[in-house]
């Protein structure tokens, strides 16, 4: 006979066996496209300005180096991405270009922008069921909330979940490279690109298989601007001012020396 230590594991063991089952099959059922949605996620976006800087681009950076700033427009449609199972919408820009100015050694990414777009409210949520079962006692702030819910259902009726529509655009993060020299490179881009976290399963990424299957997204095809370039350092002697006459500075060989009697 067991005692009451044994009957405890083994019923803890179960639950959590019909638990680790149910998480399995919502995962499972959470890619099935029921019911089909209708659309695709889009998205395009084109660069507005380009500065490089030489700087400390963070206050706790030990150097100055150069650093470029990225302005863009963003529009996106990413509500097809939105399903019961969806938490949260995870959307970021990065720039795509070469290492080396001369085009060797790879192409380095950095992130210039990111925000986190949380799913709506639906009646099954948790502040919903609390309202609804634990209702407060106070009457005042019963109607109030009631009032603060209504607008914010209402709210999140009309616009959907997962609209961007960004209009010169200010970078959050600015772009740094390894050798503190980024100006000059040739054959940068923008990509956007994102991330479907789900209450119950494994992370999206939109450059994995499960984003193609998912949100049919052609990694490289969608959301990428057109090629642009890095201009060369702001203030450098390369940027001479040039009056009509021409440039001030002499060419190399035309001047004479000076000698001294």
């Amino acid at each position: 006979m067991h005692n009451a230590l044994n009957r405890l594991q083994a019923t803890f063991g179960f639950f959590t066996t019909c638990a680790f089952t149910l998480a399995s099959i919502i995962a499972v059922l959470s890619l099935i496209p029921v019911p089909a949605p209708t659309s695709s996620p889009t998205a395009s976006i084109g660069v507005r300005n380009v500065q490089v800087v030489k700087g400390r681009p963070h206050y706790y950076s030990p150097k100055r180096e150069e650093y470029a700033q990225v302005r863009f427009d963003l529009d996106a449609d990413l509500s097809s991405l939105f399903t019961w199972n969806t938490k949260q919408l995870f959307v970021y820009v990065t720039a795509n270009y070469p290492s080396g100015k001369d085009g060797q050694g790879g192409t380095s990414e950095a992130v210039i922008w990111d925000t986190i777009i949380p799913a709506p409210s639906t009646p099954y949520s948790w502040q919903n069921l609390k309202q609804k079962y634990f209702p407060e006692k106070n009457k005042k702030s019963k109607s109030k909330s009631r009032r603060d819910s209504n607008t914010k259902s209402k709210t999140t009726d009309l616009v959907k979940p997962g609209r961007l529509s960004l209009k010169n655009q200010k970078p959050k993060y600015q772009i740094t490279d390894p050798s503190g020299v980024l100006s000059e490179r040739n054959n940068a881009t923008l990509q956007v690109s994102w991330n479907l976290q789900p209450w119950v399963g494994a992370l999206v990424w939109d450059k994995g298989y499960l984003g193609q299957r998912v949100g049919k997204w052609g990694a490289g095809k969608v959301g990428t601007s057109e090629t642009f370039d890095f201009p060369p350092l702001k203030g450098s002697k390369t940027d001479a001012v040039k009056d009509k006459e021409g440039p001030r500075t002499p060419k190399v060989g035309s001047a004479s020396p000076v000698i001294e009697l």
